[in-house]
């Protein structure tokens, strides 16, 4: 992270919010959304592929390095309400998108809803990666992730692909981010929409690996759903983190659906 990064969000607030290179009066605010157990780090790779005249922001969720001074949170309520709120310090003519991974994108989803009932400007585009969708859960033949015993989550996370290699085999790393990891866990397990059928009216794309056991395409599919305009599913070789080897895929992916709801 450069050193010219800085907090947007308001002292206050359970989340940062970084802005790694800012750019004045951007043509877009393209906020991007950590999976459960990881931070604003894993987008790191993916700045310089965006376009220059877009403020990229990184939201990092309590209990990272970013934000040390936060518990980690376990009800995803909480990160989306705080969404929603530093939301509402934008102007009607800053447009903005989001775009989250696995828990990330329920953060996206929940936060355009709270927009969108306390009358706030909503985003221009909602991208979401690596989720079945709200209503859906990551896990179904087995108890909630968040529950098991520390030797099983680790196992279960591996199977999954739920989080990256070099942190399950590491022991020590493992035991470092194990709670982080399991209060994220609940937080996106737990958490279902306060109303139903849950239908944002924005745009709104899926993306998923064409292996991810948690989201396949007919899963990230169930998104459609919830917005009054689908943008479809985007599929790309690989689990559940699909992009972490190459993120370009997804990110010209991601400009093209902005690009073609928003000029």
């Amino acid at each position: 992270m450069t050193t010219d990064a800085i907090r947007t969000a308001s002292s206050s607030s359970i989340l940062s919010i970084l802005r790694p290179r800012p750019v004045d009066d951007p043509a877009l605010r393209l906020y991007l959304l950590h999976h459960a157990g990881g931070s604003h780090s894993v987008f790191r790779s993916w700045l310089p592929m965006f376009p220059q005249d877009w403020d990229i922001r990184l939201v990092v969720a309590p209990g990272r390095p970013k934000a040390a001074s936060q518990a980690v949170v376990r009800d995803l309520r909480v990160l989306g309400t705080a969404m929603t709120e530093h939301l509402a310090t934008l102007g009607p003519g800053e447009p903005y998108a989001l775009f989250g991974h696995s828990m990330g994108g329920l953060v996206s989803f929940a936060a355009s809803l709270g927009a969108a009932d306390r009358g706030i400007a909503g985003p221009e585009w909602v991208g979401v990666s690596g989720h079945p969708g709200p209503f859906n859960s990551i896990t179904r033949t087995r108890p909630p992730l968040h529950v098991l015993p520390a030797h099983e989550l680790r196992s279960a996370l591996g199977d999954l692909g739920g989080l990256p290699d070099r942190i399950l085999r590491d022991d020590l790393l493992w035991q470092r981010v194990q709670p982080m990891v399991r209060a994220d866990l609940e937080a996106a397990e737990t958490w279902r929409p306060d109303r139903a059928p849950a239908v944002l009216d924005r745009p709104l794309s899926a993306f998923c690996g064409d292996r991810d056991p948690v989201a396949m395409a007919p899963d990230a599919a169930t998104w459609g759903r919830h917005t009054t305009e689908f943008l479809g599913v985007h599929a790309f070789p690989g689990d559940h983190f699909y992009f972490l080897d190459d993120p370009a895929p997804l990110v010209a992916g991601i400009i093209g659906d902005i690009r073609a709801v928003h000029r």
